[in-house]
């Protein structure tokens, strides 16, 4: 059923960038939806500058499922900008986050949607089981965001919830943006029992060879250190709402993720890495790792192998490249 005032129930709000393999196959699971009527959802696609003939297939799409699928173009200005806009056109109470190279299961937006009541402002389908009832949002903050569900998708959102507080994704990162988006969403519910957290998976990711942190060293791998500098700030204003735990794994995944900086520096060439970038990326990382470290706690949460990386690293970033390096090439 549609709701009161006659919005559509839910806004499906995908980014589009050289996916024109996928595409369709995505599109076309969101809206094989059962228990859900296609007049109840829409799709909008938001194309950001593709050259790929991605854009070409939305506006097929837009074309041949009228009134269910829009197709909006910008130029390339990354994910964020393409979800923000999706936000503004989106009409739906809900709004759910599908990357153009997934898929979802035919009971994707219907088994979100039968938990719902009139306070919940996110569900999450996290594939495990923690009960029944609602959490608040300082409980989500420390025990899933902190821990490693820091993704958009398989997750529904009340549009009321992001429009009133202006959460939006952070422009100009392209690594980290959705665990800010959620900490975001998580400080403004803060002691509220708003979020839902259900053992389903309906939501099938599809592992991208070309993804982010998967590609050699570029500078938007800086991105993942601003990301977790800003999510120690949001964090922090948790203040006592947040144990210092939430603290210590917070830390430890900032050490994590400037070794693996680090670990993409030390894949180039002796020559390619003598730049002002590299360096900066050393510099930004070994900054970052003794920061963390200030933490008590935040040395012992580190896997053993990290922790003799971080020893070695402290003592001679030049050797632990050298050593990293070689090792990987071996």
């Amino acid at each position: 059923m549609l709701t009161d005032n006659n919005e559509k129930l839910v806004s499906i709000i995908i980014p589009v960038y050289q996916a024109k393999d996928t595409l369709r196959e995505c599109v076309l699971s969101c809206l094989n939806q059962k228990e859900v009527n296609a007049s109840e959802f829409e799709v909008i696609l938001i194309d950001d500058g593709s050259t790929d003939g991605s854009d070409k297939i939305c506006d097929e799409l837009a074309s041949e499922y009228e009134g269910k699928v829009f197709a909006y173009h910008i130029k390339n200005g990354g994910v964020s900008n393409a979800r923000n806009l999706g936000i503004e056109k989106a009409t739906g109470r809900y709004i759910a986050f599908v990357d153009a190279d997934d898929k979802v299961l035919d009971e994707y937006l219907e088994n979100m949607l039968r938990v719902l009541d009139d306070s919940t402002v996110l569900v999450d389908e996290i594939g495990s089981d923690i009960g029944t009832g609602k959490i608040s949002g300082y409980q989500y903050l420390e025990n899933y965001l902190i821990t490693g569900n820091s993704h958009v998708w398989g997750k529904l959102f009340l549009r009321k919830a992001i429009s009133e507080e202006n959460i939006r994704f952070k422009d100009g990162l392209t690594i980290g943006e959705d665990l800010l988006f959620l900490m975001d969403i998580a400080l403004s519910q803060a002691k509220e029992h708003t979020i839902k957290c259900i053992d389903k998976a309906d939501y099938i990711y599809t592992d991208n060879e070309n993804g982010a942190m998967k590609t050699a060293f570029k500078e938007s791998f800086l991105d993942q250190l601003t990301c977790w500098k800003l999510a120690e700030e949001r964090l922090i204003s948790a203040g006592k709402y947040v144990s210092r735990y939430a603290h210590v794994s917070l830390g430890v995944s900032m050490v994590l993720t400037a070794l693996l900086v680090v670990g993409k520096v030390a894949m180039l060439d002796e020559k390619e890495r003598d730049n002002d970038l590299s360096r900066l990326a050393i510099d930004e990382s070994k900054k970052q790792i003794l920061h963390a470290l200030k933490t008590r706690g935040v040395f012992a949460g580190l896997p053993m192998g990290h922790k003799l990386k971080v020893m070695i690293f402290r003592i001679s970033p030049n050797l632990y490249l050298k050593m990293y390096g070689n090792f990987k090439r071996s």
